[in-house]
Formats: C-alpha cells, structure tokens, sequence
C-alpha cells in the first residue's frame, strides 16, 4: 500500500492517503461565503428564521455570534477553538477574520478564513407595535361619588411609571402607550394585557379599593382562528380616605388605614381595632369626614354623666359615662363628632 499523493509506504493510509498528505490537505472548516442578519433598529433584537429573539448584545457581538453559527466544523477536526476578529466596518457591512485552531488525527493545526457580514434593519413586532400605539388593556382609575383626588392620581401615576420601568426589562410589551384625563378620571393603556395586571394589583396594594375586568372584542386572528381582545381593567377607589368615618352593619369606625385587602378601622366608642374585607364594600356607608370633626370642652361631670359644649349652638349636651372618656375631667379640650344628631367624644385634643 502507498500514498497515492507522495508515493510513501511507511504511513498507514487515512482515507485513503497517508497520515502526512491528510493533514496537510485537512481543513477544520467550512463557511458561508457571505452571512446575513437582520437586527431590530430600535431594540436589537435579532431574527432568528422567522422568530425574533431577545438580545442585549451590542452590533459586534452579534456579528460575531451570527458568523460562529454559521461555521461548520468537519468531521476529522476534534477539539475545535474559534475566534472572530471585526477589521473593518463600512455602514452596515462587517468585514471579519476567523481565526481556527484544532486537531486533526493527532496533529494541531492552525487556519484563518475572511468573511463578509451585512447588517440588515427590522422592527419586531413588539417595537411595531409600541410604534403604532398598540394596546392591550386599558387601566381606568376612577373614584366611588367623587373625582380620585391630585394626591392619590399622582401616587398612582409614581406607582405606574416606577413599576412598568421595572416590567420593561423582562417584558418591552410593559410600556405605557397613551394617557387620557376624561371626565371620570384618568386611563392608562398598557401595551400588555399580563403587565396591566399586575401594575393593578400593586395600586390596588397601596390605594386599596375594587378591581373590575372587562374584555371587549376587538377583531379575529384569522392564522389562529382565535377572538381578539382588549381588556379593560377598572380600579374603583373608595368614597372615603383615611380619617374618615363609616357604618357597617351596626358598627361605626374610622378609617385608620387599607390595603389590598381589608379596611382598617377604629371603632368610635371601644377604640377596639377591626377589619372590613373590600367585597363588602357596597355594605358600607359613609357617614362622616375626618373635617367634621369639632373642638370642645367638658364643663361639669359626674359618675354616670360627661356635659359638653355643643361646638356650635354652645348649648350643653350630657353624655353617659364609658370606660373610653371615664378618665376625662372638667375643663379638658376634647375632639367631638356628631352622626344623626348623636354626639360621641373621639379623645382628649
């Protein structure tokens, strides 16, 4: 047997050549004489086929990647070790350098190839979206009889714009699309329907209130023969804040606090602390405001009877004596409030 090639009988024959003439003649890769990518110009990512995927790589390491993928390493080449090197770059072409190093039945050998990559610019579908206005839910603040107030649609609009910076770097659907004030409160239009719900739920976390979805038809996937829909997400706050006084069942309390919830609420007579759950929201009346709330002064007292100064008319009232004002004395300044004609003492000023 001999080297068809070099005419040698001392190497045993690979492929029918000598181990020598193999390895000279080896190469460790084959690759494309040109590589295109196409690159989404507003947020980088890349299509791959026909999907795009998400990318924080810059221009060059995508174009280092896209030529590592598109190299094909044959089959006698073992322990493969690539490089790319950018030289040039001209507007949206990248002239490039692979540099190859591996073994070849035994024998390490070194080889570099030039290629051209070319940059093309796409919007995704997401960036076309956000370019055109798209939504998918529609968040819609409102107030229960009453306008929500400048403090808390500016606490709500902080607690939005923070959480959907947060949202956005897992989810560029987490954007907020257009801002309308209309006649019942303001509308926020969230690009995705998952981030609407959950910048919901953190203000409805912080605002407490009631939280209402509705889904309207907008049209038909006719590729995947499914209904399109718009959700519309309605936050209902309370008609009442905090300092506040309401009637549920035969209880009457201050609002001293809520959250997503519950209400927290001081009983006006016990001071005991209690908790109204929001589903029984529509059991409860509101029947006083923090601002009714009047100064006063104990002019005599016995052991069953307090006698005050009506706030206003100045007329003396007697209240019967309980374990929460038994502890009051003549002359001390006290916090009053009157529901349905009814006077009860909130505590000493």
């Amino acid at each position: 047997m001999f080297c068809p090639r070099c005419g040698r009988e001392d190497e045993e024959l690979y492929k029918g050549i000598c181990r020598s003439c193999f390895v000279k003649e080896a190469q460790l890769i084959k690759i494309p004489h040109n590589i295109e990518i196409t690159i989404c110009a507003h947020c980088n990512s890349l299509l791959k086929g026909i999907k795009w995927e998400d990318s924080e790589l810059s221009e060059e390491e995508l174009v280092k990647r896209a030529v590592k993928e598109n190299i094909e390493k044959f089959s006698h080449v073992n322990n493969l070790d690539l490089s790319v090197q950018i030289l040039t770059v001209k507007g949206t072409n990248f002239e490039c350098i692979i540099y190859a190093n591996g073994n070849v039945i035994g024998t390490n050998i070194s080889e570099d190839h030039r290629i051209n990559v070319k940059i093309k610019r796409g919007m995704c579908p997401d960036c076309s979206r956000y370019a055109s206005g798209y939504f998918e839910s529609v968040i819609q603040i409102r107030a229960d009889k009453r306008f929500p107030s400048s403090k808390e649609l500016q606490t709500i609009d902080n607690i939005i714009r923070t959480k959907t910076r947060t949202l956005s770097v897992k989810n560029r659907m987490a954007y907020i699309s257009n801002v309308a004030i209309i006649k019942e409160g303001v509308d926020y239009y969230i690009g995705s329907y998952k981030a609407a719900k959950k910048l919901s739920s953190s203000i409805k976390d912080s605002m407490g209130g009631i939280i209402q979805e509705s889904p309207r038809l907008v049209g038909r996937d006719k590729f995947r023969g499914k209904d399109l829909y718009r959700i519309w997400i309605s936050i209902r706050l309370p008609n009442f804040q905090q300092g506040d006084f309401i009637k549920y069942e035969d209880h009457i309390g201050q609002v001293k606090g809520f959250d997503g919830k519950k209400i927290i609420l001081k009983d006006i007579i016990s001071d005991n602390i209690w908790s109204i759950m929001w589903k029984e929201y529509n059991r409860i009346k509101v029947i006083a405001r923090n601002s009714d709330i009047k100064i006063t002064s104990i002019i005599s007292k016995s052991p069953k009877i307090i006698q005050i100064l009506h706030p206003e008319t100045y007329q003396p009232i007697d209240i019967e004596v309980n374990d929460k004002i038994s502890d009051l004395e003549i002359g001390n300044e006290i916090k009053i409030l009157e529901i349905e004609g009814v006077p009860y003492i909130l505590g000493k000023l």
